[in-house]
């Protein structure tokens, strides 16, 4: 009986918390997330948020530029298993960005509009200087279509009716 008693009455002591790993290829000086993400998830972070901070500043102040960022990352990491289950999940990502920046409301003066990837592309490629590939990653779009969007190509009668009139 004192056996169980002492057991009773004995406290245990917690085991001890593990240190928290540094998620991988974070940069040195970006703020710790508070949740632990996808490891897919987390890559596509470090891979495009620069870019996705850059599309946003270019069409909002720069502290509505970084909730707007924040939120479409949010809303992503929300919806991750969607998202990646979709043919193209760096397209709806992209699309995702474009809503929470409204950009499609509020364009950079001087850029058509017509085409909304065109406008895109036009914005990544003259503004900050980015090239096809990195567009095309953004974007979730093929480089070709990318490319076929940036160059200027104004369409003639002769063209459409191919009869060289």
């Amino acid at each position: 009986m004192t056996a169980l008693k002492t057991r009773i009455t004995t406290p245990r002591t917690p085991p001890k918390a593990r240190p928290r790993a540094r998620t991988p290829g974070r940069a040195p000086g970006t703020p710790a997330v508070g949740l632990v993400l996808p490891a897919a998830l987390d890559a596509f972070h470090t891979l495009n948020r620069p870019r996705y901070d850059a599309y946003a500043r270019a069409h909002l102040d720069p502290e509505a530029a970084q909730a707007a960022v924040r939120t479409a990352f949010g809303l992503l990491a929300a919806n991750w298993n969607y998202v990646l289950a979709q043919p193209s999940p760096a397209a709806l990502a992209w699309d995702q960005l474009v809503a929470c920046t409204q950009s499609r409301t509020h364009p950079v003066p001087g850029i058509d509009t017509g085409d909304p990837l065109r406008y895109d592309a036009r914005v990544l490629h003259d503004l900050m200087n980015q090239s096809v590939d990195a567009i095309a990653h953004a974007t979730g779009h093929h480089p070709s279509k990318i490319r076929y969007l940036l160059e200027p190509r104004p369409l003639r009668a002769h063209h459409l009716l191919g009869n060289g009139a």
